[in-house]
């Protein structure tokens, strides 16, 4: 996305009216994240660039998946002019996907909107109407099984943390749901106003890569496996140390075969490259928070040698060491 702004100069045109959608069991922050980046942007602007207001079906209040009660400010029926529909997700969409009312109202409304967002799993609503068939999407990554079985003709990129295809956009997930709000206001007014809004929040820029690199480590807090758990946390306490598949399986108390095994059935990866994939996140909080030179960087996450940390950047995240510091170590003061 270019960080030009295609809109007039004339303020009031640029304004966007941005509609989210509001149903019970909501993900509160499927809401509040986005919601959030636009109106942090008003203020960086210093002007209102965006009017942002909800709507449910029926124009009542709805409950997201804290108990919190949020106010809808109007109802399906009365929305008109939105720039942007935004489509939330939640343990809410469930009962949702054969809902034939909401299946119309985002059939409407989508040839109205200049953008049709869906956060985490809210991709699945807009799938169910039929809008992403043949178009490149996402979703949380818990919710691929349902994707793929539920909504074939969409073409899936599940690894991506959010995906743009003309006008429709999707975030993986909670947190991502504000990268892509983020990349949104740097395509409407700039990476300087983006930047403002990231700093104020004080959340990263934008980040790269795919969403599995988030849901690896995720998965290895709540694993069932006390031996995988012990494993990862002596990996994540000493990335730096020689992982071999071998050491890991002595260490878990188990052969190299069941714990190729386990590592399947738990991660979706073998042994080895989850061991890669913590030293680039050990990596990447470095080039993130601090100056250490980047010979040091490789050694304290366990790379050893600057050309293995790079080899790995590039395969992982397409980019080098020195261009991830270029751009998210920005706010780096020390």
């Amino acid at each position: 996305m270019s960080g030009m702004s295609i809109y007039p100069q004339n303020q009031t045109d640029r304004r966007r009216h941005v509609i989210i959608l509001g149903f019970d069991d909501v993900l509160l922050m499927d809401v509040a994240g986005p919601a959030q980046v636009f109106g942090s942007s008003n203020k960086i602007l210093g002007w209102d660039a965006y009017r942002i207001a909800t709507a449910t079906e029926d124009g009542r209040d709805f409950v997201t998946d804290t108990g919190l009660s949020m106010r809808a400010d109007t109802s399906f029926a009365d929305v008109a002019g939105a720039s942007d529909m935004i489509v939330p997700g939640g343990p809410g969409i469930d009962r949702r996907l054969d809902d034939l009312g909401l299946q119309r109202f985002l059939t409407r409304i989508q040839p109205e909107t200049d953008r049709l967002i869906s956060i985490c799993s809210g991709s699945l609503l807009t799938a169910s109407a039929g809008l992403l068939d043949g178009r490149k999407a996402t979703t949380h990554w818990e919710r691929t099984d349902l994707a793929f079985r539920k909504f074939p003709r969409v073409d899936w990129h599940l690894d991506e943390i959010f995906t743009q295809d003309g006008k429709f956009h999707c975030s993986a997930g909670v947190t991502t749901g504000i990268d892509l709000a983020l990349a949104l206001v740097e395509f409407d007014h700039g990476r300087r106003a983006a930047l403002g809004v990231a700093r104020e929040m004080v959340v990263f820029m934008q980040r790269q890569g795919g969403q599995s690199q988030y849901s690896a480590p995720l998965r290895a807090q709540s694993t069932t496996s006390k031996r995988l758990n012990d494993l990862y946390s002596r990996i994540e306490a000493n990335p730096a140390a020689p992982w071999s598949v071998r050491k890991m399986a002595e260490i878990a108390g188990t052969t190299e075969r069941t714990l190729h095994r386990d590592f399947k059935r738990e991660f979706s990866q073998n042994p080895s490259r989850f061991v890669e994939e913590r030293r680039l996140a050990i990596a990447r909080r470095y080039l993130e928070n601090s100056r250490k030179p980047i010979k040091e960087i490789a050694f304290l996450s366990g790379f050893v040698t600057e050309q293995r940390m790079r080899r790995s950047f590039l395969k992982l995240l397409g980019t080098l060491p020195t261009a991830y510091r270029a751009r998210f170590g920005e706010r780096c003061t020390q």
